[in-house]
Formats: structure tokens, sequence, C-alpha cells
């Protein structure tokens, strides 16, 4: 955080693995830009893109050492250290970004997951999401799980584990390489998300793309640095919680726009590279969310291993689910209020 004098604002610097375009890129820059607005210039935030800090695979650790003041850290890189916030990335049965966002940021706030995260110098800010999980393949296209069988995947977190009890072979590699994955015959197919897609021009690099009506992927967040957040003052500190609510509803509802369109962009072709779009069997579909029982058991007991109540979160989790839906049922969402 920058000394300045008394009369400058506070600037926080904010490290970010992706590049700056797509609509997480977008509602980052809307966060840094609501968060000066609405501290009338008193509180700044500077974003530094691409990994320029630090690649995906520090940010947990270059954040709580105070490297930069806050950042998005992916959890699937830290399953051990962020196992409280890894709950949210399991494939639950719900396919709204905005549920997705709204009960991973009930989750994340809760005072056992608060302490936890206290311990490595960290606070939880609020949720980011990449929406829905998709595959894109290079070559021959996922029709049905059978089609797992044998390829060479990017797979990810507990979406990546479950392709591989399938039959897929697992390639560790980070979504921002697996355009060259593609290219160069490493990968066959590799997890995503509609919008990066696009965003990471993946659709360059692939034949075909399969949605898989399985999960959302929601285990990236913003955090700050436990220090620079204690630095800020009261009225700080309320502005950057507001901000933090209100990217809720700017995300979830720039997600379900993004994709929209990405999938619509997808389908009539970009630049003269045509995808085929194949949607999976609501069988198949089925079948996923069976095989992802037994990795919900496993996190639990997980959990339990880092002194946490997995059985007590994994119910209230599926209750703030229950609850969001219930709430986008009854009245809509907020932007259509």
């Amino acid at each position: 955080m920058s000394a300045l004098p008394a009369d400058a604002a506070t600037v926080l610097t904010y490290g970010e693995p992706g590049p700056n375009r797509g609509a997480r890129a977008g509602a980052t820059k809307w966060f840094a830009q609501e968060v000066e607005k609405r501290s009338g210039g008193d509180l700044k935030i500077d974003i530094m893109w691409g990994g320029a800090l630090f690649k995906a695979n520090a940010s947990r650790q270059s954040i709580a050492a105070g490297v930069v003041d806050m950042g998005t850290i992916i959890q699937d890189y830290f399953p051990k250290e962020m196992v409280s916030f890894s709950l949210t990335n399991l494939p639950f049965e719900n396919l709204d970004p905005w549920v997705g966002l709204k009960a991973s940021y009930d989750h994340m706030k809760s005072a056992e997951v608060s302490d936890n995260l206290a311990k490595q110098n960290l606070a939880f800010v609020t949720s980011y999401m990449l929406s829905s999980v998709i595959l894109i393949c290079k070559g021959d296209a996922v029709r049905s799980l059978d089609d797992l069988q044998g390829k060479k995947i990017r797979g990810v977190g507990t979406f990546g584990k479950i392709f591989g009890d399938l039959g897929a072979n697992l390639v560790s590699m980070s979504i921002y390489k697996a355009y060259q994955g593609l290219g160069n015959g490493l990968l066959d197919c590799s997890q995503g998300y509609m919008d990066a897609t696009i965003a990471l021009k993946q659709h360059e690099a692939a034949d075909s793309l399969t949605k898989l009506n399985w999960g959302i992927y929601t285990g990236l967040g913003i955090f700050i640095n436990q220090n620079s957040l204690m630095k800020l003052s009261p009225s700080q500190r309320k502005v950057l919680d507001e901000v933090a609510v209100d990217f809720l509803n700017h995300l979830g509802k720039n997600v379900i726009i993004s994709d929209n369109k990405a999938e619509q962009l997808l389908t009539q072709g970009i630049d003269g590279h045509h995808m085929e779009m194949i949607s999976l069997s609501p069988a198949d579909s089925k079948k996923l969310h069976a095989a992802s029982q037994s990795h919900i058991i496993k996190w639990q007991r997980e959990a339990i291993k880092s002194d946490l109540d997995g059985k007590g979160m994994i119910e209230k989790y599926k209750k703030f689910l229950t609850k969001y839906s219930q709430e986008r049922d009854r009245q809509g969402y907020p932007w259509t209020r």
C-alpha cells in the first residue's frame, strides 16, 4: 500500500493472472472504478494484468506476504490451504451464475471461513466466477461421456478429476496455455468456460465445444492482505464491502449476457473460425452429477482434517443455493426488478 501524504489517496496494488480482456477483466475494472468513485477518490486500486507480478500458482502466498495488497486467487492451485473456498467449486446442481456467486459469497463470509483465512493473513473480499464448465476439443468431439476415454484433457479441480475418473488422460496445464496445447497436440480437449473461450482466443485452436450442463466454476475470488485491510480507514473498508456486494449482481448479469453472446458468436463463427456446438444428453449430465458425489464426500473429509465442519458447511452451502434459486424464481434477477 502506498504511503502517501495525508491528503492523497490510498492506493491498493492488485495482482491478476489473467489478461486485460473478457467478462472477468471487465468486472475487475468495474470493481476498481466503483471503489474509487464511491470513496470520492480516497481509495484507488492499481491492477497489474497478465501475471505481471506473480503467476496464478503463486497468488495465495504473494498476497499473504504483501507482494501486492489484493489479487485474484484461483483455489485449485491451493487445495490444502484454500479448502474452505474449494467447497464452492464442487459440482453442485446449479447452472445459474448469479445464484452461484451469491451462495459462494455467503459461504466465504461465514465466521468459520474468515477465521481460517485470517490465519493465512488473508481476508475474502468478493466472489468471481467463470460460468458453466464446457469442453473445447481439437479433432474428434466429445458427444457422449464414452468419448472421454483416452482423450488428453486439461482439466482443473474436481471437474478435471472426474474427467479422469471417466477415462480421460489428464494433462496439467494452465488455461492460459491451452491455446498452444490444442495447437501442438499436447491436448485433445480443454476444460473451459463459454466467454473465456473467446477472451483467450481458444476458438481459433479448437473444432468443437461441448456444453456439459453440469456445474459452474466459482473457485476464484478477490482476496486482500489482512495487514493492508487493517490499515484502511472505517469509511474505506465500508466502501470496499459495499462494492463487493454490488459486484455479485454486476458480474452475475455480465456473465449471463456474455455467455449468451459468446455462444451466439461461436455458433455463427468468428473471423472464419467455426466450432461445432454440442450439448451433452440429460442422461450423461446426470451421470456427471452422480460421479460428483464421491468428490463432495472426499472434500468433507479434507475439511474435517483442516479442523472445519465439513458436513455442516456442505449443508449450509446447499441451503444458500436453494435460497437464491428461490429468490430468483420469485423476484427475478436484481437487475430486472
